[in-house]
């Protein structure tokens, strides 16, 4: 099979994927027991004929099936319906929360897996030595320790011991820049950014420096390697091709940690008081605000599925021994 069709072949094998993550979504969040108008309903402030107003302007006195259709219609179209919480397009919801996940946790997870693919790679190559050993155990407290605690450990240090940083939030309220440095584009963002991305970065860049140390543990005993050292390739070289052939496990699971870009992490957001993703689908369950908890989830999703299949793509350029059947 040509390059051509496997991609065309999975490109429709992603369509279909995310079409059934929406439609196992959309069946999910409608056998939850309970009705949104109920969170009105506790107020006491809403009448019967209130009720049966907004069930009607909700669409929810129609049946399931015109429900699912219409959902899908109007996502095609782009357009993911009004908030029953917030009384406004779901979009203008989730964008700025959006915004501030990815302001949150692109960085750590960035930062965590080139950390992760370098130290990963130089530890194999040095495997036996004290410092392999020390890094490798340093590695695993982290990701041992739940990230909240991660985060608190980082706040007591640098922001009540050393206070360096603020303590929470994503801007200071009233914030005036009083010396050149603060006067610098961004600097108030940084501040409050720096540690929740610390914390991100600690959590998770274990992983890839695990997967990546494995993995070139492995490409350093093949029979390729074997024959380039024989063949008296410099150390640097016999490195590279190593590294390029171990990396292909740590792109795979960069896949997992987009989910964790786009949904955010629930008790690091609350942690440090970041107005993200996790908080708001926590929010939407609750109040089961149906049209922004399945935007939510349905963004989370297709950028998983979406980053698997650029990676079967890249796959074929990184390793062209991988076959397009």
């Amino acid at each position: 099979m040509g390059f051509h069709q496997f991609f065309l072949r999975r490109l429709l094998q992603t369509v279909f994927t995310v079409w059934v993550v929406l439609t196992l979504m959309w069946i999910l969040f409608r056998i939850v027991p309970g009705d949104p108008t109920m969170v009105f309903i506790g107020s006491g402030r809403l009448t019967p004929d209130d009720i049966q107003a907004m069930r009607q302007a909700w669409g929810l006195d129609r049946p399931l099936w015109e429900q699912y259709f219409s959902y899908l219609s109007n996502l095609v179209m782009g357009d993911f319906g009004i908030s029953f919480q917030y009384r406004r397009p779901v979009l203008e919801v989730i964008w700025p929360m959006l915004q501030n996940t990815l302001i949150l946790m692109a960085p750590g997870l960035t930062l965590a897996a080139l950390a992760g693919i370098g130290v990963g790679a130089w530890l194999a190559w040095h495997q036996g030595t004290k410092r392999d050993s020390i890094v490798t155990v340093l590695s695993l407290i982290p990701r041992s320790v739940p990230v909240f605690m991660i985060g608190i450990i980082v706040l007591m240090v640098f922001a009540y011991w050393l206070q360096w940083f603020p303590i929470g939030g994503i801007r200071t309220p009233g914030f005036y820049p009083e010396t050149p440095i603060q006067k610098i584009p961004g600097y108030d963002l940084a501040q409050h950014l720096a540690l929740p991305v610390l914390a991100a970065f600690l959590y998770f860049v274990s992983d890839p420096l695990l997967i990546m140390r494995a993995s070139m543990l492995e490409a350093k005993g093949e029979d390729f390697m074997k024959f380039a050292r024989a063949t008296g390739m410099p150390e640097k070289q016999l490195r590279r091709i190593a590294r390029r052939n171990a990396v292909l496990p740590v792109i795979t699971y960069i896949a997992i940690m987009v989910s964790f870009a786009f949904g955010g992490q629930v008790l690091l957001e609350v942690v440090f008081s970041w107005p993200g993703m996790g908080s708001l689908m926590v929010t939407a369950v609750s109040f089961q605000d149906y049209p922004v908890a399945q935007t939510a989830f349905f963004l989370m999703s297709v950028a998983v599925i979406v980053t698997n299949f650029f990676i079967d793509m890249l796959y074929a350029f990184l390793d062209p021994r991988i076959s397009h059947a």
